[in-house]
């Protein structure tokens, strides 16, 4: 089982959100990559590895790099109807890992917790609106090369997270556990394959998921 959930967990997750995305559309594969399905299994591989004490801290990092997480989403979000795929992915990534030093180092939770809460709400208030239908951006075979490559970097975050841990310490570890990888690979994908509207969607449905997913990693973290 712990093999599985090292290995297994955050690729499937991966194939589930392309399929699922490009049947249902790229809201509802934002709404899937919201939701802590990689987070979950890293604080449960802090427990059996480490016990609840070492779990709760893991589960306060993963917490405190939600302000990452909506870091992401904005500016992607904002940035793919302006800028190619690879150009709007680099300044994201910029954005979120400064975001991420921000998380590690704040002493408090609890204020990180509000920072990515009122960049949330904030974001979500002044999303543009999108624009008027025209006509349907065509869309590109998406090869198995392609989903298999996404699959295979999604693969190594829990593992690296888990080494992480012992080397940083729970807290720290649960900070990079949490990085966005799964949006980092989706969001160009999306952004290539059927258009930049269609990213900007699945990065504000991602943004919509923060608060949840915030909440239920404090309450987690309480009850470890």
């Amino acid at each position: 089982m712990e093999i599985l959930l090292r290995t297994a967990l955050a690729p499937c997750l991966v194939l589930l959100v392309s399929v699922v995305a490009r049947r249902s559309g790229p809201r509802l594969g934002g709404l899937l990559l919201g939701v802590p399905m990689t987070s979950v299994p890293f604080a449960m591989l802090v427990w059996l590895d480490a016990g609840s004490g070492a779990a709760a801290r893991a589960a306060r990092g993963l917490a405190a790099a939600q302000l990452a997480v909506a870091c992401f989403c904005l500016a992607y979000g904002r940035l793919a109807t302006a800028l190619r795929p690879a150009r709007a992915l680099a300044v994201a990534l910029t954005a979120t890992a400064v975001a991420a030093v921000a998380a590690a180092t704040c002493p408090n939770v609890w204020l990180t917790a509000v920072g990515a809460l009122a960049l949330t709400c904030a974001g979500l208030a002044t999303w543009p609106p999108p624009p008027p239908a025209g006509r349907p951006v065509s869309r590109r075979a998406r090869p198995g090369r392609e989903i298999g490559t996404r699959m295979a970097v999604s693969a190594v975050t829990v593992p690296l997270a888990m080494t992480a841990a012992r080397v940083l310490g729970p807290f720290a570890a649960g900070v990079l556990a949490a990085f966005p990888v799964l949006l980092a690979v989706m969001a160009p994908a999306t952004h290539r394959a059927t258009g930049p509207q269609a990213a900007a969607v699945m990065m504000r449905a991602a943004l919509t998921v923060v608060p949840g997913t915030l909440t239920f990693l404090l309450l987690l973290s309480a009850a470890l």
